[in-house]
């Protein structure tokens, strides 16, 4: 049994799609009419997966819907549409879902299409899961081997340290980082780097919280996976300043950077600021 959210602009579709999805023992925990507000069931109800007509009415169509949803809430999207055209479908792909119904279509097809959606995406997971901390671990030595000796001045540490993670957080990040940004429109381009930040940190099992106002976006580090080590070696602090500094460079957003707390400085946590102008 999966949880769903139903996302359909015709109530007695939605009707009849609900009906099925709870005859095959399925729970519906909503079922909303538009994009914003399958973001706002989204975030409330969690759903295991959603089911996205791509035509919606209103400002924003299923596919923009679909792809703030998983940028936000890694929930896995299956279309359902009565139309297949080919720009449509090129447009949907972009958003990786996890199937393409048309309709009309069978129960038999919805049921198989969503018991496979809830599979690969629980692989998925598992896999990330098992590549964070492979990722954990190859940053923790790597941080750890980068160290100068304990004699090197703190400027020394700096600038040494500082070198090696812009070398590497250039090679390692900068093409994916690119690949991401041509999703989105320019006007997007805030969101869409927020987003950015958000899954990179995420692979290090960091949460980011944002905050703003009419002229900045605080992004704060809620917790930090090598607390009592960070206090210790600037190292793991140097590193994470480096990748939030080098890729709002990379954004060209209008504005600056600011460093405001940092754990190696004896700060609770790590909060930076962009000023966006």
């Amino acid at each position: 049994m999966a949880r769903i959210l139903v996302v359909e602009d015709e109530a007695i579709v939605a009707m009849g799609i609900k009906h099925k999805l709870e005859t095959m023992g399925h729970e519906v925990v909503d079922t909303v009419s538009t994009g914003k507000d399958a973001i706002r069931a989204s975030k409330i109800h969690e759903p295991d997966l959603v089911l996205m007509d791509i035509v919606l009415k209103g400002e924003m169509d299923g596919i923009e819907a679909a792809r703030k949803i998983r940028d936000r809430f890694n929930i896995p999207i299956i279309y359902l549409t009565a139309y297949a055209d080919e720009e449509m479908l090129t447009r949907a792909k972009v958003t990786e879902p996890y199937g393409y119904i048309v309709k009309p279509f069978k129960s038999s097809e919805l049921n198989a299409n969503i018991e496979m959606a809830i599979y690969r995406h629980r692989a998925a997971m598992r896999e990330k899961e098992m590549m964070k901390k492979q990722i954990i671990s190859d940053f923790y030595k790597f941080i750890i081997n980068a160290m100068p000796s304990a004699e090197a001045d703190e400027d020394a540490i700096r600038k040494l340290l500082s070198a090696i993670f812009r070398e590497r957080i250039t090679e390692e990040l900068a093409p994916g980082f690119e690949a991401h940004m041509e999703e989105y429109s320019d006007e997007d381009s805030l969101e869409a780097y927020l987003a950015w930040v958000a899954d990179i940190f995420e692979n290090f099992t960091v949460r980011v919280g944002f905050l703003e106002d009419d002229e900045n976006v605080y992004v704060e580090f809620e917790n930090c996976p090598w607390l009592e080590d960070a206090r210790k070696n600037p190292g793991f602090c140097l590193n994470c300043e480096g990748i939030l500094r080098l890729s709002f460079g990379w954004s060209k957003l209008p504005g600056d950077f600011e460093v405001m707390d940092r754990i190696v400085n004896g700060g609770e946590r790590c909060l930076f600021r962009f000023g966006v102008k």
